[in-house]
């Protein structure tokens, strides 16, 4: 993602004073060197971030094809496989798992559509958060098909699980973190400050149509055919970057932080079912603080009961009544979670997949199998109801193969780019020298496009503020450069070659 016109400005004679261009010039030098600096840095993590979310893209389809026999059950000759009853009672598929894992508590059970094996999970303290046990039997046979990690609300297996956590971290633990949110935060700048270059630079087209066409021309020899191809791609794809970049950084470490308090000052947050039963008290049980972070539902992997402790509803009854419930009132695929405390309810949601863009749940009390409380999705919040579209979006998840097919065009869009980005850097070098960066900005007083320029890298600072400390490092070294070429008596700008 290196500078898209950077080689033109400094061989053009100045404009007249009163021109818009000349008006514009501060501006565009402050754009250009930026989108320099910020390119030569930040591109290597972008170009991680693209390569592992190319990956990611595919994971889901992927993962479908490789866990094939363990995800999906048929049902035996004779029935059609729709109908409950020939299905075996859910408290017998959870009795089979737990001979597996005698020692674990059960932390939920997602019941799966037609077709689909039913997981019944477990918390394990020895996994990573978000992460739980999953034994995968078929409904109708009660048969072991597979037992493994699952992780995360969209119930990721090992090898997207490990994929995730490359496009997350580069595989790095939690410190990997801020490379991925780096990498996030200016994606968008550079996509949207590349743009604005390339259309400021078809001055010659005074009709925007014209302008727009030139644009996307990719032909040209050398540098010039290069420097077009990387525009054309980023006026293509710069929706798509802008939208990785939001959509990123609501989970960042940071950023997500500040996001995520104001989402919670302007009541934008996910809500929750209420799980207290009417009339009850919950109370925390002896012997072990078993659900601390109960309220963690990225995964499931918080409502695990320790072996020891006793809290009501837990039996064979009341799970084949849960369920009973929990199929009459959601639709399938939908996870079922054990009360926490005693004196909840059970609650029951329905899961995430492709094609669903809404998902519902309710509080189910296990001793009557009545529902107690509904959260619909129709009534979330709006801003809600966006976050969670936008991030099945950016996981590859809201509209299955197809979502995956425009995420990957998009990864490769972004490899493409930052390796164009590297070859014009590259051919502009000098001999036995490396390409600098374009004509430094002369100060005098600051036009009207500067001063929106730097408030809204200031505003957008705040919001992110890793892209905010990056910014000023950059202009740190831009004026460090300068004073380097200055003493040693160097022009501040590489000619064109």
């Amino acid at each position: 993602m290196t500078s898209t016109v950077t080689t033109t400005e400094s061989t053009e004679p100045p404009g007249p004073p009163t021109s818009p261009r000349t008006a514009d010039r501060q501006q565009s030098h402050l754009l250009r060197r930026l989108h320099f600096f910020a390119g030569v840095v930040c591109a290597p993590l972008i170009l991680v971030a693209a390569v592992t979310g190319l990956l990611y893209a595919f994971a889901p389809t992927v993962e479908q094809v490789t866990n094939h026999s363990m995800l999906t059950a048929t049902a035996p000759d004779g029935t059609d496989g729709t109908d409950g009853t020939v299905r075996l009672p859910v408290s017998e598929l959870v009795s089979t798992a737990q001979e597996e894992h005698p020692d674990l508590a059960l932390s939920g059970v997602r019941i799966g559509g037609d077709g689909e094996t039913t997981r019944v999970l477990f918390n394990d303290p020895d996994l990573p958060e978000s992460t739980v046990q999953a034994v995968f039997l078929d409904p109708w046979t009660g048969e072991v098909k597979g037992d493994t990690t699952q992780y995360g609300s969209s119930a990721s297996l090992p090898l997207r699980q490990w994929i995730a956590e490359g496009h997350r971290t580069a595989w790095l633990g939690e410190p990997g973190r801020l490379y991925s949110e780096t990498a996030a935060s200016w994606l968008g700048v550079l996509a949207v400050g590349g743009v604005v270059m390339w259309w400021q630079r078809q001055r010659k087209s005074r009709v925007a149509a014209s302008r727009l066409r030139n644009m996307l021309r990719t032909g040209g020899r050398g540098r010039t055919r290069t420097m077009r191809l990387h525009g054309a791609t980023g006026t293509l794809v710069v929706a798509g970057m802008v939208f990785l970049t939001v959509t990123g950084l609501t989970w960042s470490s940071v950023a997500g932080g500040t996001i995520g308090e104001l989402r919670e000052k302007l009541s934008w947050g996910t809500p929750s079912v209420e799980a207290t039963l009417p009339g009850a008290q919950p109370v925390a049980p002896s012997g072990g603080g078993a659900h601390a972070g109960h309220g963690g539902h990225e995964g499931h992997g918080g409502h695990a009961m320790p072996a020891g402790v006793r809290v009501s509803g837990l039996n064979s009854g009341s799970v084949d009544r849960v369920v009973a419930t929990a199929e009459a009132e959601l639709r399938a695929p939908v996870t079922i979670t054990p009360p926490a405390v005693e004196g909840q309810a059970w609650t029951a949601s329905e899961d995430r997949v492709a094609y669903r863009l809404s998902n519902d749940a309710v509080a189910i009390d296990w001793a009557t199998g009545r529902v107690t409380d509904r959260l619909d999705f129709a009534d979330w919040p709006l801003a809600a109801k966006a976050t969670g579209w936008l991030i099945q979006l950016h996981m590859g998840t809201l509209f299955g193969l197809p979502n995956q097919l425009v995420l990957g065009l998009l990864a490769a869009a972004i490899i493409a780019m930052v390796c164009w980005g590297y070859m014009m850097w590259w051919k502009r070098r000098p001999a036995g020298g490396f390409a600098g960066p374009p004509r430094r900005v002369r100060w005098s007083r600051p036009t009207a496009g500067t001063l929106v320029l730097v408030i809204a890298l200031v505003s957008y600072g705040v919001v992110a503020p890793l892209f905010g400390i990056t910014c000023l490092a950059f202009v740190l070294g831009s004026a460090l450069w300068d004073a380097a070429r200055r003493r040693a008596g160097a022009p501040l700008s590489t000619p064109p070659r």
